[in-house]
């Protein structure tokens, strides 16, 4: 089992998150931590977490990069990943203490590929949590581009080893891997509970910037295109990458109009 964390100028957050981790009841896990490139303390905060927290049965693998975003620190701790079962956090997220077990166990009598969850979004500055069902949202996934939340999917090391993070999108890089991921999956397990919890903070929100920019359909029809050569699932993929072209096309009509 292995943990990826991406974390970048956390260093009041990230701690509780690796608690909630270190609490998690699955064992043997191996916890990949990337610095990418912050500017506070972050990596001593990291690099502390290690030294009083790692076990045997708990290793804990710090690394620094130059700052290149959540997705390249995402593949670079992929690398060093060795579970079986692959989990992406954000640095500032909560899981469950059952998390794994139960969604372990269930895509083990399922032979899934791919486990899912629902979870809990905590917006910081209303002081408001709001539970998100991912049940619906398995299929509308599958043919736009919805969102399950970073931390909901527990996959397989034989699916994720297919995939990777597009380093080129400034956005919806969670959607666009984690939609790869479905369309590949031979099989999606589902937990009808929240066993992850999203924390959306206000001011500092990279995607507040995301109206200014224009939408990335170009480059996500280019990334859903590289998994075509695997043959599964051709019909939600012909669906999702016909969608986001109908996306582009209206795009690009209304900003002519304009």
């Amino acid at each position: 089992m292995s943990v990826i964390v991406a974390v970048y100028n956390r260093e009041k957050d990230v701690l509780s998150t690796l608690k909630y981790i270190l609490d998690n009841n699955y064992r043997p896990m191996h916890q990949i931590l990337v610095d990418d490139g912050s500017t506070d303390r972050s990596l001593k905060v990291l690099e502390e977490f290690k030294a009083h927290h790692e076990a045997s049965n708990f290793n804990v693998l710090v690394l620094k990069q130059v700052n290149q975003g959540a997705p390249a620190a995402r593949n670079n701790g992929y690398q060093q990943a060795s579970g079986d079962f692959i989990q992406f956090l954000d640095s500032d997220d909560f899981l469950s203490p059952e998390k794994f077990e139960v969604q372990i166990a269930l895509m083990d009598s399922e032979h899934a590929d791919f486990g899912l969850c629902d979870f809990e979004m905590i917006y910081v500055d209303k002081d408001e949590r709001v539970y998100h069902c991912n049940a619906g949202k398995i299929r509308k996934v599958l043919r736009t581009h919805g969102s399950f939340g970073c931390g909901s999917p527990l996959l397989r090391r034989t699916l994720t080893d297919k995939i990777h993070w597009n380093t080129k999108l400034k956005r919806n890089q969670d959607v666009d891997y984690f939609q790869k991921a479905a369309l590949l999956a031979t099989t999606i397990s589902y937990t009808p509970s929240a066993l992850y919890t999203y924390i959306r903070h206000g001011n500092e929100r990279i995607s507040m910037t995301y109206n200014k920019t224009n939408p990335v359909y170009g480059l996500r029809i280019k990334s859903l295109l590289e998994i075509w050569k695997y043959n599964r699932n051709r019909y939600y993929l012909l669906i999702a990458i016909g969608n986001l072209t109908l996306s582009f096309l209206r795009f690009k009509i209304k900003n002519t109009l304009k």
